[in-house]
């Protein structure tokens, strides 16, 4: 069952769901998330990611902080940006990250995403622009809405996210953490590839 504006702002008051929490981003089932300060362009100079190679991996990204000027998107570009608030999903919520109209009617398109319940940290979203021209965001507008839907039951204790040893971006506060491909991962596609 998809949240409506009374629960999301219950929860917000019991769990700190969203921090900070605007009012007027509140919806009717859906909250508005906004830019924040920084993104992370990938880099030119990489001419292939080896998605076997952790450290190819992790040579893509560089970060910039916007809160100055905030930033030009090339045409065709695609980077990653951090959102100003943090989420701290409860166990029995999950939450889906979805584009805006304006966006999309502009040719910015906004990345769908998925946060797992128990889910605790900043999102980065992926922006993409599909245009011929460069287009100027800035922080603080908003660029995505989050939907909140309430799970029949509450998972199994070693399913939950905050309990998983392979997630990569709980608690993802501070540093930029890129695309993580962990030894399982990479393991699974080797058999594949040689089976």
């Amino acid at each position: 069952m998809v949240l409506t504006d009374k629960k999301i702002r219950e929860l917000v008051k019991k769990e700190e769901l969203i921090v900070p929490f605007n009012e007027s981003n509140l919806q009717s089932e859906s909250y508005d998330v906004t830019i924040g300060t920084e993104i992370t362009e990938l880099s030119k100079e990489i001419h292939c990611i080896d998605i076997s190679k952790q450290e190819t991996v992790d040579n893509i990204y560089i970060n910039i902080d916007i809160s100055e000027n905030g930033y030009i998107i090339s045409p065709k570009q695609y980077l990653l940006v951090s959102l100003r608030e943090t989420l701290k999903v409860p166990d029995d919520i999950t939450v889906h990250l979805r584009p805006k109209t304006r966006y999309t009617r502009l040719g910015l398109l906004v990345t769908d995403q998925h946060c797992n319940s128990t889910y605790s940290g900043h999102l980065r979203i992926g922006l993409f622009n599909a245009t011929e021209y460069p287009i100027h965001i800035y922080p603080d507008y908003t660029i995505a809405q989050l939907v909140f839907e309430e799970l029949e039951e509450v998972p199994s204790s070693e399913k939950l996210y905050k309990n998983r040893e392979d997630v990569h971006y709980q608690n993802e506060n501070g540093a930029f953490r890129g695309a993580k491909f962990d030894d399982k991962f990479l393991d699974s596609i080797w058999d594949e590839m040689l089976n």
